[in-house]
């Protein structure tokens, strides 16, 4: 399992960014190289994407790899002063879950994220290695906060 964690402050009010991170329309957006999507209720979407490995990690099993997809199911909750995401699929047939805890503080202009999450993508992660999975997970995660950014301060 992959930890990471992280904060990202955002110039909107509180109650604007928990609207927007259990929002599934909202939220979905701000998925890098989203495929497909479906919102299932107000809480619960599936999304299909891509994962682009760059070229240096392709090699081995990985070689015929430009890009990953995943099927995944989200549900968000929020509770207080929390917003959670979790999330199971699979990618080459392997299981991947993610889950994602975010702590919202702020004032009305003004938000701050400070965020961690546990990553299991079990074999895929052994394949690629550590280090080049969190290598392309905080890839990932910058594309998603920048996109997060700029629609909530856009």
């Amino acid at each position: 399992m992959t930890k990471m964690n992280g904060s990202l402050e955002l110039a909107a009010p509180v109650e604007r960014v928990r609207a927007f991170m259990t929002n599934p329309d909202e939220f979905s957006t701000c998925l890098p190289n989203v495929e497909g999507f479906e919102k299932k209720s107000d809480e619960d979407f599936s999304a299909k994407f891509k994962v682009n490995l760059p070229a240096d990690m392709r090699k081995g099993l990985l070689a015929n790899l430009a890009n990953v997809g995943i099927k995944m199911n989200f549900k968000s909750v929020a509770s207080g002063d929390t917003v959670s995401v979790h999330g199971e699929g699979r990618s080459m047939g392997m299981k991947v879950t993610i889950d994602l805890n975010m702590r919202l503080q702020g004032s009305e202009n003004k938000t701050v994220i400070n965020w961690d999450a546990d990553v299991n993508a079990g074999m895929i992660t052994r394949l690629m290695g550590e280090e080049n999975f969190k290598k392309v997970a905080d890839e990932i995660i910058g594309q998603l906060v920048s996109s997060v950014k700029a629609k909530l301060e856009g």
